[in-house]
C-alpha cells in the first residue's frame, strides 16, 4: 500500500490534551495564522466631545487557531509500527474521538511554535473530504486562551525569601504558588506588591490565575487564605515569605500574545 504522507510535512504536527496527533495518521500540511486576540473593552462615543471614553479591562477574548490537516488511510509501516486503524474512515474517527473526548481547555502545542503552548478547546463541527477513500483533507480549529505560554515557565521553581525571579515578557503573571510545612502554621507569601497568608497544615496549592486554594484536587482551601493574590509583573519580582515553610515552589506561568 502507498504511503500517502510521503511528500507532506512530517514535522506539521500537534499535540493536544497530551496526545500527538502523529498517532492518527494526520499531518499539518501549513503553517496557522498568526490571529491576535482582541483586547477586552467598551467604547463610548460622547456627544460634543472629541475622542471616544474607552474602558479597557486587563484581559482579552479568545483567539482561534486553526490547522489545515491531512489523514491518509494507514498500514504498519506508516506508523513507525505502533498499531494504527488502517481505512481512511476508521482514522478518522480514531482522529475526530480524540478531539472530542476532551472536554474543557486542554494543552494545545504545535511543531510551529515550539518555545510555546497554549490552553485551547475544541468545539467540533469539521468536515474531511474525501479523495478516492485514500485520503482526507480538512481544516480543524481549537479556540484558545489568549495567552501564549513560555514552556520554560510551565516547571515549578523553588524559592525562598529573597528569590528573585524575572518576568521576561510584557504582561503580568499570575502564578501557581505550593507551600510545604512540617507542622501548621501561616505563611505569608509577597509577589508584584501583593500578600497572600495562609494557613496550612501540610501542604497548599493557590492559582493566582483561578483565584483558588486546594489541598487535592477537590478539597477546597478558600478559607484558608486571606489577603490578595500575587502576580508577576514584567522584569524583577522580589519573593518575599513570613513563617517557616519547609518549602516554596513557584510556577511563573509567564506569557505573550
Amino acid at each position: 500500500m502507498p504511503n500517502y504522507l510521503n511528500g507532506f510535512n512530517k514535522q506539521g504536527l500537534i499535540k493536544w490534551g497530551g496526545e500527538s496527533s502523529e498517532n492518527f495518521g494526520m499531518v499539518v500540511s501549513a503553517a496557522p495564522a498568526f490571529d491576535k486576540p482582541i483586547r477586552k473593552q467598551t467604547v463610548y462615543s460622547v456627544p460634543g466631545r472629541n475622542g471616544s471614553i474607552i474602558f479597557q479591562q486587563d484581559a482579552f477574548e479568545d483567539v482561534e487557531r486553526a490547522y489545515e490537516v491531512w489523514i491518509a488511510e494507514q498500514t504498519e509501516e506508516d506508523s513507525g509500527g505502533t498499531p494504527v486503524s488502517g481505512t481512511l474512515p476508521e482514522c478518522i474517527a480514531d482522529f475526530t474521538a480524540w478531539l472530542n473526548s476532551k472536554p474543557g481547555y486542554q494543552e494545545l502545542e504545535d511543531s510551529f511554535e515550539l518555545d510555546f503552548f497554549r490552553l485551547a478547546y475544541y468545539s467540533g463541527g469539521n468536515n474531511f473530504t474525501n479523495q478516492m477513500m485514500a485520503v482526507g483533507h480538512s481544516t480543524i480549529t481549537f479556540m484558545c486562551r489568549p495567552e501564549r505560554f513560555l514552556k520554560s515557565a510551565k516547571t515549578a521553581v523553588t524559592v525562598t525569601n529573597g528569590t528573585i525571579l524575572n518576568n521576561p515578557t510584557k504582561f503580568t503573571s499570575k502564578p501557581l504558588i505550593h507551600i510545604e510545612v512540617s507542622s501548621p502554621a501561616t505563611i505569608g507569601i509577597t509577589l508584584g506588591g501583593n500578600t497572600i497568608n495562609a494557613s496550612v497544615t501540610d501542604y497548599i496549592n493557590i492559582d493566582c490565575d483561578t483565584m483558588n486554594a486546594y489541598r487535592l484536587a477537590t478539597e477546597n482551601k478558600n478559607s484558608s487564605i486571606s489577603g490578595s493574590f500575587p502576580k508577576m509583573p514584567p522584569g524583577a519580582n522580589t519573593v518575599a515569605i513570613t513563617g517557616s515553610p519547609s518549602s516554596v515552589t513557584i510556577v511563573p506561568r509567564y506569557f505573550t500574545i
